[in-house]
């Protein structure tokens, strides 16, 4: 009999937990909870490696640039038996009216000029305006190569599509060495008048 009863109490307890459970579970899903706080973090993501590589790239290729004034470049073409390779990289209009003696127009200032020399479609020799110039960047004779635009001296902010950096970097992966000209073509005409043609 006690175990009657035992077994009784046993069911009325577990009927309470049931429909205790029963109300918990009563709460419609629709009706929203209590409110929950969140943070908000921004967090910057990792820099592409295709970022990177062009950033080192870029940097190595600037790193392998070496400078040349104006006056040690006309004290070079006038002692040297063999004048520098200068190649101008101005409009073919500019380089008529005046250009540095001796310098190879490179026709790489309009878009698909440097886009082909950008994707490796083209040299710089296929890019150079005259025969002898084409012939002059064929030939392994010059390892050292000046260049020259209309106005650049500072090539911290040229951009990776500028036509100078693009030849810069065509130099660098022939095995050549480049040199930038300081100053503007003007100021070079002032300073070292003879060794500019004004034509």
């Amino acid at each position: 009999m006690s175990g009657g009863t035992t077994a009784g109490g046993w069911w009325e307890g577990t009927t309470a937990r049931r429909e205790g459970l029963r109300l918990a579970l009563n709460r419609s899903m629709s009706e929203p909870g209590p409110p929950k706080r969140c943070k908000l973090e921004t967090t910057s993501l990792p820099a592409s490696p295709c970022v990177e590589s062009a950033t080192i790239q870029r940097a190595m290729i600037l790193a392998s640039l070496r400078r040349i004034t104006p006056d040690l470049l006309a004290e070079r073409m006038s002692s040297s038996v063999i004048p520098p390779l200068v190649l101008d990289l101005r409009p073919f209009i500019a380089f008529n009216v005046s250009h540095i003696r001796g310098s190879v127009n490179i026709a790489c200032s309009d878009r698909i000029s440097r886009r082909r020399l950008e994707q490796g479609k083209a040299c710089l020799a296929d890019l150079a305006t005259t025969r002898l110039g084409k012939e002059m960047l064929r030939k392994r004779t010059y390892k050292e190569v000046i260049v020259y635009d209309e106005n650049t001296t500072d090539m911290d902010r040229v951009s990776n599509n500028h036509p100078l950096f693009l030849v810069i970097t065509s130099l660098v992966e022939d095995q050549r060495e480049p040199v930038l000209l300081l100053g503007r073509i003007a100021f070079v005409s002032n300073f070292s008048y003879h060794i500019v043609i004004m034509e």
